[in-house]
């Protein structure tokens, strides 16, 4: 689901990559592909800690993904990422990595109405990776 949501705004977020930071539109899709494989780490990560809550913030726009660890370390990858795979600028890429992260947190939040529609969308396994008895405690969440 995380990726067709993220396939859905593609076109737009390519087309805001080339007219707000002048990336050509090769460089743009490159840069929405390793967006969208960093996003779903961080928010796996973010949920495998215990913080569903936490991720309904940042997907809601009350909490910013650089206010979460797990996000800000992703979006220092994707960072370190635009400008090695992609050949963006570091001062560019400081400047990409949080506006596309933000965008599609966004969009992503725009579509998730409780906390199981995150587990839904991030997929199983997840209870595997949750502190021992976290998943039993969240009353069947993640299954």
């Amino acid at each position: 689901m995380l990726g067709n949501i993220i396939n859905s705004v593609k076109g737009q977020l390519t087309g805001e990559l080339q007219d707000q930071f002048k990336l050509d539109p090769q460089q743009a899709n490159q840069s929405v592909d390793l967006a969208q494989n960093h996003v779903e780490e961080g928010l796996k990560k973010e949920a495998s800690g215990g913080d569903a809550g936490g991720i309904m913030n940042m997907l809601k726009g009350q909490k910013s993904p650089k206010d979460s660890p797990a996000m800000n370390g992703m979006i220092q990858k994707y960072l370190g990422e635009l400008t090695s795979k992609v050949g963006i600028p570091e001062s560019v890429a400081q400047q990409v990595a949080p506006f596309v992260v933000s965008f599609l947190m966004n969009k992503i939040g725009s579509n998730v109405n409780s906390q199981s529609d995150i587990m839904g969308m991030l997929g199983g396994g997840l209870t595997d990776k949750l502190p021992k008895g976290m998943g039993d405690k969240l009353g069947g969440l993640f299954k």
